[in-house]
């Protein structure tokens, strides 16, 4: 579609404000509707509810007939939602690990997210504020998606065809795998009465509902074959929500036998009654500060006796206690590549397998500059410095048009690379270390 056409494409709604009212009361807000009607060119019933204050706003094409100007942008209130709705289709296509939820946060900042409006995203609502398109359109900006190529991928978007909804058969061995092992009900999935599907009512599911389902199988199972029933506890949480005020037992369960078996104290000094409810299930949540107190109760008994072996400390502890091992080791790595033969053997890594023009080839793919640090799993302050320790290399496969980016193929064999772990832990040690205003070695050829 021609950007030039794109008003066409998104009329807006302009306020009828007191100001405009006084300016044009005696050529068009003193006469009859009829003489309004014929005079402008107006639908007679429209003219009427104009003149008697019925409408606080009107389409910008009503607006141009009736005042014969423009419309300030300050007093447009609304845009119609298809062109709105058609760049959100695209951005989930685009995006699959982005929900509807997630965009409603982004773009509808100060509602309420817990209950989100989706009949903006269903174009039941006709019109959307011209801020939120704006922030719709700003996402393909901030990824490097000029308007034109937006509006051209939206019409080759519209070219797919889309199969909306799948058959309420497919999904239903998904539902009563997740009602038998997990404990989900079906309805609290569906967000529709389960015997209506089972009845026949209601035949089939949008197939964003299925994919969700099939993901949710995927989860169960991997939880179920953990064997640990925090994560099938989790997963519950996920569709019912969680209670204020309260934690799953399960949460804090290890560290309760760890007190009980290791410090010799029993739960019920910290349950207040005995864990029988608990451990059979009958009871999934504790009150919030007694949560607090058992953990509290197992870094104070570490303090006091450190010597306790790794292997007995509940799993939370133990990850604690290795994650400080692991960061003296890392940082001692950190030290090592820092001198001048660890200096080489970075660069060696962080060489590039092939000739810049392979990098170049557009069969790859690019990304953009500043989404690399997740691609690579980097902090982007840790991979900033990376890139100025080692400018030369990364031109070699970088590529500017308007904006930086770095070549996929490249990305990918780094990732790849065998210690290329240590040479992102060192940045990232780099980056917390680094004081205000010390010198990052930045290229500047």
């Amino acid at each position: 579609m021609d950007p030039s056409k794109k008003r066409h494409y998104r009329q807006q709604r302009v306020a009828l404000t007191e100001d405009l009212r006084r300016r044009f009361a005696s050529s068009v807000f003193s006469q009859p509707a009829p003489a309004v009607a014929k005079r402008f060119g107006l639908p007679y019933l429209l003219a009427y509810n104009i003149i008697n204050g019925r409408v606080s706003s009107i389409t910008e094409r009503h607006y141009r007939l009736l005042f014969g100007e423009a419309p300030p942008e300050a007093q447009i209130l609304r845009v119609t939602s298809d062109y709105f709705r058609d760049m959100v289709e695209l951005w989930l296509y685009l995006n699959d690990d982005t929900t509807k939820l997630d965009l409603y946060r982004d773009l509808f900042a100060g509602r309420d997210v817990e209950r989100p409006d989706y009949r903006v995203f269903t174009g039941y609502i006709k019109t959307v504020p011209p801020e939120v398109e704006h922030r719709m359109e700003q996402k393909f900006l901030d990824n490097g998606i000029d308007r034109k190529t937006m509006l051209h991928w939206i019409e080759t978007f519209k070219q797919i065809p889309k199969r909306e909804r799948v058959p309420y058969r497919r999904i239903r061995p998904h539902l009563l795998f997740l009602q038998e092992q997990i404990g989900i009900h079906p309805s609290a999935i569906l967000h529709q009465q389960f015997n209506r599907y089972e009845s026949g009512r209601l035949k089939s599911v949008p197939r964003h509902v299925f994919q969700r389902v099939e993901a949710m199988r995927r989860a169960a199972e991997k939880a179920l074959n953990s064997g640990r029933e925090i994560k099938i506890q989790r997963l519950r949480e996920r569709v019912y929500g969680p209670k204020a005020g309260y934690t799953l037992y399960a949460e804090v369960a290890e560290e309760l036998h760890f007190l009980k078996s290791v410090a010799g104290k029993g739960p019920k000094r910290y349950l207040g009654r005995t864990a029988a409810p608990y451990e059979q299930g009958k009871v999934k949540r504790i009150a919030g500060w007694r949560a607090a107190t058992i953990q509290r109760e197992c870094r104070r008994f570490l303090d006091l006796n450190p010597g306790v072996p790794l292997q007995i400390l509940p799993r939370r502890l133990r990850q604690h206690q290795l994650a400080g091992l692991f960061k003296l080791l890392i940082e001692r790595a950190a030290d090592i590549l820092s001198r001048p033969d660890g200096v080489v053997v970075e660069q060696q890594i962080l060489t590039p397998s092939h000739r810049k023009t392979e990098y170049e080839k557009e069969v790859y793919g690019f990304t953009l500059f500043e989404k690399a640090p997740k691609t690579l799993g980097m902090r982007k302050k840790a991979f900033d410095l990376m890139v100025a320790r080692n400018c030369d290399i990364f031109r070699q496969v970088g590529r500017y048009t308007r904006r930086w980016y770095l070549s996929d193929l490249y990305l990918k064999e780094l990732t790849a690379k065998r210690g290329f772990n240590l040479i992102s832990a060192k940045y990232e040690l780099l980056a917390v270390q680094m004081k205000q205003g010390v010198s990052i070695g930045r290229c500047v050829n």
